[in-house]
């Protein structure tokens, strides 16, 4: 147990405060390196984020349990997922720069770095003691918290691949917008065929 506690904490010191040391000494720590770690941050990442907006989400009926369930489910598949979206086309921009692939390491340190959304829970209940709450609030606290996760990946590309730090930002950002509007763009897609072809058939 306490060789766990250490290890999540240097794997959090690694992610937060020396990530240009990731990329060597993360191979150097069992737990950083074993799916648990990943899989244990984007529980807990999710959890927070479900009961985060359940928080701002006033009133509290019984159809609360059941939003914050079924968004607990769906934030893990998000954070699950979106990390490796997010470093597959990181590391295609990095690449057209003239780096090497290291996408293994990306992506081990996107999933690390959800961590960063076990604090949206936290948040959620001193803003919420603060007066503020409702679904304006929530989603503007979570765009803070994804601004906040591409500076995160922004820094361990610049000590992955070694960039300078406009480029990293940049890279991060390009990077984070298209993850996010692809999947917007294809349902877009798929919603407008859809009715084209409903339309089409009176």
């Amino acid at each position: 147990m306490r060789d766990f506690f250490f290890d999540l904490v240097d794997t959090l010191e690694l992610v937060f405060l020396d990530p240009l040391r990731y990329s060597e000494e993360v191979k150097e720590i069992p737990f950083a390196l074993s799916p648990s770690s990943s899989w244990l941050f984007s529980i807990l990442s999710a959890l927070s984020l479900s009961v985060g907006m359940s928080i701002l989400s006033a009133p509290y009926t019984v159809s609360t349990l059941s939003f914050l369930f079924f968004g607990f489910i769906a934030n893990l598949i998000l954070f699950r997922f979106f990390p490796f979206f997010y470093s597959l086309v990181a590391d295609y921009y990095v690449q057209k720069k003239g780096r090497s692939q290291k996408l293994l390491f990306l992506v081990m340190f996107a999933r690390h770095a959800t961590v960063l959304f076990l604090l949206f829970a936290p948040i959620c209940i001193v803003i919420h003691a603060l007066g503020l709450s409702g679904v304006g609030s929530g989603f503007f606290l979570l765009l803070t918290f994804i601004v906040l996760y591409g500076l995160v990946i922004a820094r361990g590309l610049k000590s992955i691949y070694e960039l300078k730090n406009r480029d990293s930002i940049r890279f991060s950002f390009y990077a984070l917008g298209l993850t996010i509007l692809f999947p917007f763009l294809m349902n877009l897609y798929t919603a407008t065929s859809v009715l084209q072809s409903v339309s089409g058939g009176f």
